[in-house]
């Protein structure tokens, strides 16, 4: 239920969500604000979220908060969306997929592979790849990523690192 560059704050206004909650089964849901609320909109981000969480636990489902991932000029930033991130999981018990914490790393470790397409925001398809691969690994209980065509754009040793920086991104926020 997604419409691009969409706030939570406009999707509760829309109220789909919510409809969907209750109309249908649910074991997961996955929020994602837009990407730098974060930083410029923390308070809305928070109350929409709680909102949200409410209605997805009511529904018997289990909340998951999708953590964005710094601009390429401003990676800095990261440590900002990593504590909003973390505060919201703790105050309202949802999970978090942490993505931007996986790329922030990989990104340190190999900083030759762009992870950000030319706007320098959204993700190429390795950083694509990253993020899919984190939310596996945030769902399922696995040691490794089933072959995909991005692992065909990298080293069998630059892929085993993408997986253990999101396996280990995982595991420290408690996945």
């Amino acid at each position: 239920i997604a419409f691009g560059g969409a706030s939570l704050a406009a999707h509760w206004n829309r109220g789909e969500v919510q409809k969907r909650l209750t109309d249908e089964k649910w074991n997961a849901v996955v929020l994602q604000d837009q990407s730098t609320r974060a930083l410029r909109a923390l308070k809305s981000m928070q109350e929409h979220v709680r909102r949200f969480v409410g209605a997805i636990q009511v529904a018997g489902a289990k909340p998951y908060l999708y953590m964005t991932w710094a601009r390429k000029n401003d990676p800095a930033s990261q440590a900002n969306i990593v504590t909003a991130f973390q505060g919201l999981a703790e105050a309202t018990g949802a999970r978090v997929i942490p993505v931007g914490l996986a790329w922030d790393q990989f990104r340190r470790l190999r900083p030759e592979i762009d992870l950000y397409e030319p706007d320098g925001s959204h993700p190429s398809t390795i950083g694509s790849y990253l993020v899919a691969c984190t939310h596996l690994f945030s769902f399922a209980d696995i040691e490794a990523v089933p072959d995909t065509s991005a692992e065909n754009t990298l080293s069998t040793i630059d892929r085993n690192l993408l997986h253990e920086v999101c396996r280990t991104a995982v595991s420290h926020v408690g996945g």
